[in-house]
């Protein structure tokens, strides 16, 4: 079930009442949790568009507080700066994410951008994804801020990876030390190849050949691991 970000309606599509989003209760979200995801996802809308239409430095807090409805000091709830708004970095939403149970079903590196996209997307369920690589596109600066604000949660995410090796036969044999230092390599890496496959997502468009190729990150990022994996087998 789906419902407005705005009036809460149940809706299959854009809330037929009052015409604005809507944000996914797949997961099965709680009263609470939806309210939060629909307040987090309207200031998120409102600090993007506002980017996008005055530019990153006219986007003021007091602006993006006044188009989504809200208090400064709401707003200050839900994002520690306009940056995090615009990018739509919620840490009680991530934090949410990271506290998930989830298992690694056979490739660690597609388990993890799995994890890593699902961090992005934490705040309203992951919609308006256009709106976001739009925002990308135009300053770029925020995709590096965004993937720093992820390598800060290393420790939680090695935590993670480490859950996932220790059921994996081939490191049946590994102390707790190495499996952690594998785990780390592994978020290293990732975090690289994610870094690239955003980087072609939000990339701007070739003129002579349209839109990106690279409209799927997760597409773009298998290719990229496959390359990896064939460049590691060429030096080994």
């Amino acid at each position: 079930m789906t419902y407005c970000a705005v009036c809460n309606n149940a809706t299959a599509q854009c809330c037929a009442s009052c015409n604005n989003a809507f944000i996914n209760n797949s997961s099965g979200l709680g009263l609470r949790e939806r309210k939060r995801a629909r307040t987090s996802e309207v200031i998120h809308v409102a600090a993007a568009e506002l980017a996008l239409e005055r530019g990153l430095d006219a986007a003021t807090i007091e602006a993006i507080s006044d188009r989504a409805g809200v208090s400064t000091r709401t707003f200050f709830n839900y994002f520690p700066t306009k940056e995090d708004a615009v990018l739509g970095i919620d840490e009680v939403a991530v934090s949410a994410e990271l506290d998930r149970v989830r298992g690694c079903d056979g490739d660690i590196f597609l388990a993890l951008f799995d994890l890593i996209t699902a961090l992005f997307e934490a705040t309203g369920g992951g919609i308006k994804s256009d709106l976001k690589r739009d925002v990308i596109r135009k300053y770029p600066h925020l995709m590096t801020r965004q993937m720093v604000r992820v390598a800060e949660l290393e420790d939680r995410l090695c935590a993670i990876i480490v859950g996932w090796l220790v059921t994996d036969a081939r490191f049946a044999e590994q102390s707790e030390a190495e499996l952690l230092d594998e785990a780390r390599i592994i978020l290293g890496v990732s975090l690289a190849t994610v870094r690239i496959t955003m980087k072609k997502w939000a990339g701007d468009p070739d003129p002579a050949t349209g839109p990106p190729a690279s409209a799927a990150p997760r597409e773009t990022y298998e290719r990229a691991i496959a390359t990896l994996r064939t460049v590691m087998e060429k030096l080994t």
